[in-house]
C-alpha cells in the first residue's frame, strides 16, 4: 500500500466492508506541508512499531526490552531503564539489573516493569532487581500475542492520534477558509485510518507466526 500521494480514495462500487482494506490509494493532487508533515512522522511511528513488535515476540532473551522500558521518577521525569542501572543476564533463565549507581531508583523501576508488556514479575534483592525469563510455553506465546495488542498497538495507536491532533490544529488556524481546514483534516484522518491499518497487520503477521511455532 502505497502512501506516497496525499489523500485516500476508495474506488467507485467498492463495499463497505472493503473501505478499509489496503485497497484503498492516495490521489495525488496535493502538496501540503500539514499533511507531509504528519505523513511522515507517521511512518517514523509504523517503524518504531516494526522495532518494538521485533523485540516483543523474539524467542530469545533481548535485553533490549528491558532497557528500553521507560521508567516514571518521583520528579516526575521519565529515563530509559539502562540509564537507570546496568542490565544483564544472570545465566540464561534470570536477567539482572543492578541499580547501584541509583538505588533511589529501584522502586519505579520494578513498578515499569511490572506495567510492561513482558508479564514478569520482578524480585527486588539489595541494589538489584532479578526477572525469570519465562519459557516460552503455548501459554506465553498467547500472553504475548495479547499483549502485543493490548500494548504496543494501543500506543502506537495513541501515537498516530497525537499526530493527527497536532496536524489538524494547526491546519486549523493557518489555513486560508474553513473549507481547506476541513479538506486537510479529513487528509488527515483518513491516512491515520490507513496507518492503523497497517500497524495492525504487521501486530497480525507477527502474532500468527509466534502461534504457528510449536511450544
Amino acid at each position: 500500500m502505497s502512501l506516497s500521494s496525499p489523500m485516500l480514495k476508495v474506488k467507485k462500487g467498492t463495499k463497505e466492508k472493503h473501505q478499509n482494506s489496503s485497497a484503498q490509494a492516495f490521489v495525488p493532487d496535493s502538496d501540503n506541508e500539514i499533511f507531509i508533515k504528519a505523513k511522515s512522522e507517521m511512518e517514523r511511528l509504523e517503524q518504531i512499531l516494526v522495532e518494538e513488535l521485533s523485540k516483543h515476540f523474539s524467542l530469545q532473551v533481548d535485553l533490549r526490552v528491558y532497557e528500553d522500558i521507560l521508567v516514571k521518577l518521583d520528579d516526575g521525569s521519565e529515563k530509559r531503564m539502562n540509564i537507570l542501572g546496568r542490565v544483564s543476564l544472570k545465566n540464561a533463565h534470570m536477567v539482572m539489573i543492578n541499580f547501584s549507581d541509583n538505588p533511589a531508583a529501584i522502586k519505579n523501576a520494578k513498578l515499569a516493569i511490572q506495567k510492561s508488556a513482558l508479564n514478569v514479575n520482578p524480585q527486588h534483592e539489595g541494589v538489584v532487581l532479578y526477572m525469570p525469563v519465562p519459557r516460552m510455553t503455548r501459554e506465553r506465546r498467547e500472553k504475548l500475542a495479547e499483549s502485543a495488542k493490548l500494548s504496543i498497538y494501543n500506543d502506537y495507536k495513541t501515537a498516530l492520534n497525537a499526530v493527527y491532533v497536532k496536524g489538524d490544529k494547526t491546519s486549523t488556524k493557518t489555513s486560508k477558509s474553513i473549507d481547506v481546514a476541513q479538506s486537510i483534516r479529513n487528509n488527515l484522518l483518513a491516512l491515520k485510518k490507513v496507518m492503523e491499518t497497517k500497524g495492525l497487520a504487521h501486530v497480525e503477521t507477527k502474532q500468527k507466526s509466534l502461534l504457528s511455532e510449536v511450544a
